[in-house]
């Protein structure tokens, strides 16, 4: 909610009104840091599963979108992924979908193969956290409690928040999808600031108007909330609650 300087609300002499130049979104920079959890695959010559330990590390810069977490994590996970009899690229996917907003982990193989979590008191950092919207790594303990026991994938789905999606069987996760991730995208300004739409477009995030968008104002508002929204799905966006991303609205107040 931004509330107008009071002397701007109190001023009846004239007409109001308000220029939107740019909405600025600044995603901060973090390293995001997921680890504890390993690849496994089955061994025709052992008749064993080799298990190849594999971590989530990347470094975002300000402004570093969803692509180039990606590009960065790709190349982070095939250099892990190195030893003999490892799985294939093709094999193993770790990566965000920008279709469901989910950092996703799946083995598709023709052998026996999967995600498991080890035991542990740390699975993430707080970027991590902060970005998949997680109070703690409880929900990854769990899943080390699927992996080492005879618990049920129904049993695990039960026990973890709403925002994840797991499938896979006796131990094995061949699907983990963690939901609700901050973008880091462009993203849709929405705002009660119009008089002919309580919720219209405002603007588009990082982008330039000239000339300004211009809105009349009444005498009898004094604030106007707005809304984030994901601009392919146009569901609400909600920032990471610490604090560290940065939104920023240029704009020019007017009394004529």
């Amino acid at each position: 909610t931004y509330e107008y300087p009071r002397h701007w609300v109190e001023y009846v002499g004239g007409e109001k009104a308000i220029e939107i130049r740019q909405v600025r979104s600044i995603p901060a920079g973090r390293t995001i840091l997921l680890k504890n959890f390993n690849v496994l695959r089955y061994n025709d010559e052992t008749k064993k599963q080799d298990s190849f330990p594999v971590a989530v590390y990347v470094n975002l810069d300000t402004g570093d979108d969803m692509k180039v977490f990606n590009t960065k994590l790709q190349t982070v996970v095939r250099e892990q992924l190195t030893a003999e009899g490892h799985p294939l690229p093709s094999e193993v996917t770790i990566a965000y979908n920008f279709e469901t907003n989910s950092i996703d982990f799946k083995v598709v193989s023709a052998k026996k193969s999967g995600f498991t979590f080890n035991e542990a008191d740390v699975y993430s950092n707080e970027n991590f956290k902060a970005i998949a919207w997680l109070d703690n790594d409880d929900c990854f303990k769990k899943i080390f409690k699927y992996s080492d026991s005879t618990m049920s994938i129904d049993d695990l789905r039960g026990m973890l928040p709403s925002t994840f999606t797991v499938e896979g069987s006796a131990g094995l996760l061949t699907r983990l999808s963690i939901g609700g991730i901050w973008s880091r995208e462009n993203i849709v300004i929405k705002s009660s600031i119009s008089e002919f739409a309580e919720e219209s477009i405002l603007c588009l995030s990082n982008y330039m108007y000239s000339p300004p968008k211009h809105y009349s104002i009444t005498n009898f508002v004094s604030k106007f909330n707005i809304r984030l929204v994901e601009p392919s799905s146009m569901k609400d966006v909600v920032l990471p609650k610490d604090g560290k991303d940065g939104l920023i609205i240029e704009m020019i107040l007017i009394a004529y």
